[in-house]
Parts: structure tokens; sequence; C-alpha cells
């Protein structure tokens, strides 16, 4: 599976007539993990993480291993970052544990003794272990040879999770994958070249650490909504006005819920119906209604819009979130 990862930020494209009546609402939302952990009998609400590796004493001179050591490093930092970010994780800073064996990264299990030996050095509850990684890169160069388009990244790796409490293997992840950060230029049109091999692989081992942990933890996650606003029409119906102002402006979802719904009756076409009841539904959704978004959201798809397709991706989107809380319930019961 191919990935790739863009240096700049891009707008949603929506279409003419979208970009002329909506507004893009951020909002943070907590998104389940992917693998149901057990944290034994430790409290999940402060579960304490160490990480360690292992390494082949003979070759820890060497320059590749000497790479290797700190891309394991740039691993462990990806995933302290994302479980300090996670409500679950109550985190202390933890350094890498190197646990020298005689082959570089073997193939076995962490045993219950070295568990043990971190617990008891660290307090901590889960250990992950990232017990191999390879990340290779090269260079994608334009046919002029002048400078490089992508790097292109390959790399193999193999990270479990462990309870300390009862020495099982909580979470396992091992795979391979292929990564391509390209050149880009921004809306001025600067250049920004494709990153350095010894930046590409540390980028990339980040990434690996992040993903690892967001299947342990609930992590925090950035979306987007629409919000249908006419700048012309609206601002001469005052209760559409204060319905926006008090959404985006305030963040006030239980105002704006009010007077878009007192305004429904105001409105002349069912175009526009369609719209303020859209909106009706994120601010549901805002105040955690999710049945009550999908209601609205059938109700403006009654209308038979030009936002239809809008309003099933919608509903789409509230299906999974019910799907989220409800694992995210299990998870903190």
């Amino acid at each position: 599976m191919k990935r790739t990862i863009s240096l700049i930020l891009c707008a949603i494209c929506t279409t003419v007539i979208l970009a002329q009546t909506a507004e893009i609402v951020e909002i943070q939302l907590l998104s389940p993990p992917e693998n149901t952990v057990n944290f034994g009998e430790s409290d999940k609400n402060a579960a304490i993480v160490a990480i360690h590796y292992y390494e082949n004493e003979k070759n820890q001179q060497s320059e590749i291993f000497t790479l290797d050591s700190i891309l394991v490093n740039v691993v462990a930092n990806g995933i302290k970052e994302t479980l300090t970010e996670s409500p679950i994780f109550e985190y202390t800073d933890i350094p890498v544990f190197n646990i020298y064996s005689d082959t570089a990264m073997i193939d076995e299990d962490v045993s219950k003794s070295e568990l043990d030996i971190i617990s008891e050095q660290t307090g901590a509850k889960i250990v992950i272990a990232v017990e191999f990684i390879d990340i290779s890169a090269q260079y994608i160069f334009e046919k002029s040879k002048q400078r490089p388009l992508v790097t292109n990244i390959d790399f193999v790796v193999k990270i479990n999770a462990y309870d300390v409490n009862t020495g099982d293997k909580v979470a396992k992840y091992m795979g391979k994958d292929n990564v391509m950060i390209p050149a880009s230029y921004d809306d001025n049109g600067n250049y920004t070249p494709a990153p350095r091999i010894e930046d590409a692989r540390r980028i990339t081992a980040e990434m690996i650490g992040r993903d690892f942990a967001k299947r342990i933890a609930p992590t925090w996650e950035t979306a987007e909504r629409l919000v249908f606003y006419d700048a012309y029409y609206d601002k001469r119906n005052s209760k559409l006005n204060t319905a926006y102002n008090a959404a985006i402006k305030e963040n006030n979802w239980v105002n704006a819920l009010k007077y878009w719904t007192d305004a429904i009756e105001e409105s002349s076409t069912k175009s526009k119906q369609a719209q303020i009841m859209y909106n009706i539904a994120v601010s549901c959704e805002m105040l955690e209604n999710f049945d009550l978004a999908i209601k609205w959201l059938e109700k403006a798809k009654a209308l038979r819009t030009r936002i239809g397709d809008n309003i099933d991706d919608y509903v789409n989107i509230l299906k999974q979130r019910i799907a989220d809380k409800k694992i995210l319930d299990e998870f903190f019961n």
C-alpha cells in the first residue's frame, strides 16, 4: 500500500455553490483505539508506558546500527507524544531501554522477568517494545536530474505492547509499507524540496510511532464540518445571523440550535430550509445528540435539494461517530 505525506495543508475542494454558501467548522473528536487493550489490574486512566528495544551488543558501534538506534528513539518519541495527548495515559518521562541480545532485533517476545525489571525501575503498567525496524529511503529525480521530486521510503517494523501484570501481549504490529514525500509548491509559488534521506527516515519513524500509539489509546483528531451561510441573505435575517454568530464566533451551539430551528418556517425556499436543517444537524452533533442529528438530515434529504450528496456523506459520518462512541463508552466503562 502506498501512502503520500503532503508538506502543505490543502483546503477541501467543494463545488462553486458550496464555496459561496458554506463555512468550514473545525472540531476536535476523540477517536477510539483500533485494538481493545486489556490493562490488567491497572487503572485504565493512569497507565504509564516504558519503551525498550533489543540491540545487538556486538554491532552497537556500527554506523548502520547507530542510525537504527536513533530511529528507534524517534519511534519512541512519536509514541510518547501521542500517548501524552491521549486522555487515557498518565505519562511520565521514561528513557528508552536498550536490552542487549545475542542477535540484533531478535524475533521473540519480551520475557516476564524483563517486564518485571522495567516495572520495578519505572512503575510502568504497559511496556512497548520496538523489536525490529528497518527504514530505507531514496530520491526520485526530475528527468533533468537537477532536484528530487519525491523522497521514497520503504519500511519494515515490528512493535508489541505488553501488560506488565500478566506478561501478555496486548497489542502487536508487524508490517511493511511504502511512503512517498513529494516536493511541493505553496500558493505563492514557493518551492519546498523533497526532504533529505535522513530527514525522511525520521519523519517516517515518528509516523510509525504515532500510528502504533493510536492502536492502543483513544486520541484527539481534528475534523471538519460544513455550516451553510449565505453572506447576502443570512445577514438580513436576524435569526439566521444570530444562529451563525452563535455557532461560528461564539461556539454556542445551544443558541445556534434554537435560532436555526426558529428560522425554518420563515424560509420560503426548500433549498434554504434544507440548509438550515443541515445546520441544525451540525448543532445536534456538537451537543452529542447524534440520533437527532440524523433525523434532521433525513428531513432535509426529503426536500430533494442540491445538497443531497452532502447530506448522505454527513449521515455516514454520524453513523461512524455513533459506532465510535459505543467503543469509547466500553473502553472507559
